[in-house]
């Protein structure tokens, strides 16, 4: 198979890797520099590379390719694209956007209110006297959620959001819970959850954590995920690809849905590389595209226990059939182990 991988993150290079260790694959990929392969800013030049390099599969893994119009144009060339399309991804790009669909489809989010002029975002923190998460709109934006407890805090947060270009700010009731996220495969029509995993300060992330019940698996695939498909597909924005739910799942065990993710983020992505044996993802993808995942493939993790952290630009994969030996391989690494302790804290784990 001939591949083009369109991406610059951490997700995208592993992929690359995996996919070359298969010597029946040929492929490519994007990077911002002198040395990438095609001008990853013109969707006119990436679609001549892949007809002149006869690409079989595309790989988009940053949502502003599909921004460009990307999938569209090189599904019309009857190239197989994996990813969402402009209209589909906007749950993910768009965090406002992304609130509002939860909402009009009845899936639990925590309270919220969305924001044009700080003034505004700030005279309704000073009335709700509660403490929120604050998110610029853009999914892409480099400072992510912050949150603030007292107006100070949040006047300085809202108000750099806005100097900085951002045109949206979302803002959104606090709710205190374990963060999880599940990833599905989507054809459009239906969807497969192939993992769950909880994720501390996005630099521990633990897969299929023994505090999600099946019951909550249930509530995830029941009354988020298939919601979230059904609804898009409903209006004609059929959702093909992978889908992250980002959750808080509080102590009592209630979920709240707070968004969405177009691919796997960099902390995740090891758990499906690493973390399935024989599972060929470049055939994952292509069945996925017309229709016929469900039938052809199973998602069984190889190890019980599964983890990995984040420091620097260091990314560790841990994978162990027992917890006395995760932690002995968490003591044989030459990491600072202190935000793992405070997850396992929360975890309970």
């Amino acid at each position: 198979m001939r591949i083009l991988i369109l991406g610059n993150n951490y997700s995208a290079k592993r992929f690359f890797e995996l996919f070359k260790k298969d010597v029946k694959n040929i492929v490519f990929l994007t990077a911002d520099s002198s040395n990438s392969v095609v001008d990853v800013n013109n969707p006119t030049d990436i679609s001549e590379f892949c007809l002149a390099n006869e690409i079989n599969l595309v790989l988009i893994t940053e949502e502003r390719y599909i921004d460009l119009g990307i999938q569209e144009l090189i599904s019309s060339m009857n190239i197989s694209v994996f990813a969402p399309s402009i209209e589909a991804v906007s749950i993910c790009s768009s965090k406002s956007f992304a609130k509002k669909f939860m909402y009009k489809n009845k899936i639990k989010t925590p309270r919220f209110q969305i924001f044009e002029k700080p003034a505004q975002a700030l005279e309704y923190f000073r009335l709700i006297q509660t403490p929120q998460a604050i998110k610029p709109d853009n999914h892409n934006y480099f400072e992510g959620t912050l949150f603030a407890e007292t107006y100070n805090e949040a006047e300085k947060i809202i108000n750099n959001l806005f100097s900085t270009g951002n045109r949206k700010v979302v803002l959104e009731d606090y709710i205190e819970g374990k963060n999880i996220s599940a990833w599905a495969l989507s054809d459009g029509f239906s969807a497969k959850i192939t993992g769950l995993s909880a994720k501390y300060q996005n630099n521990v992330s633990l897969f299929e954590p023994d505090f999600v019940s099946d019951s909550i698996k249930n509530t995830i695939y029941n009354e988020a995920l298939m919601p979230t498909v059904e609804a898009l597909a409903s209006q004609g924005d059929e959702y093909i690809g992978i889908l992250g739910l980002d959750f808080i799942l509080t102590y009592s065990n209630e979920l709240f849905l707070v968004g969405y993710n177009s691919f796997f983020d960099d902390l995740n992505v090891d758990f499906f590389i690493q973390g399935f044996d024989d599972l060929k993802w470049e055939d994952v993808f292509d069945s996925t595209i017309v229709g016929d995942v469900f039938l052809k493939h199973s998602f069984y993790p190889k190890e019980k226990y599964m983890l990995t952290l984040r420091q620097g630009e260091e990314i560790k994969f841990i994978c162990a059939n027992t917890k006395t030996n995760l932690k002995r391989y968490l003591s044989e690494l030459d990491f600072n182990l202190k935000e793992y302790n405070e997850a396992r804290k929360i975890w309970k784990y």
